[in-house]
């Protein structure tokens, strides 16, 4: 089952969302490679490893906030 893009916050446990809590973000693209090179353009970086990288691609931001491509 695919989930639409859009934001969501990361529930570990017993903890619930507040301030200073984490967010994932995803965005769905129709390209994973086009999207990851024109965001890198922009400064965010790929860590590694990325095991599902054909169907997803986790990126930092420049600030180092994770998020994630999900090919459409």
């Amino acid at each position: 089952m695919r989930r639409p893009a859009g934001v969501g916050r990361l529930l570990r446990g017993g903890h619930r969302p507040g301030p200073g809590r984490a967010v994932h973000r995803r965005l769905c693209v129709a390209g994973l490679d086009t999207a990851e090179t024109r965001l890198s353009a922009l400064g965010a970086v790929r860590p590694e490893p990325q095991p599902l990288a054909e169907r997803c691609r986790v990126l930092l931001d420049p600030a180092g906030h994770p998020f994630c491509l999900t090919a459409k």
